[in-house]
């Protein structure tokens, strides 16, 4: 996960996006990508 977060980043810094803005979206990421894999749907909420 920890890649696919690093290439958001660059693709967000690309982007001319603030480091306070960034980090809020990655966070916000992350804390979706957990909920998914703790719920054991993945397949149904990745495709949303």
């Amino acid at each position: 996960m920890s890649f696919h977060m690093e290439n958001l980043n660059a693709v967000f810094i690309e982007q001319g996006m603030p480091q306070p803005e960034r980090l809020r979206k990655l966070n916000e990421i992350a804390i979706h990508q957990m909920s998914v894999l703790e719920s054991g749907d993945i397949d149904r909420k990745l495709l949303k």
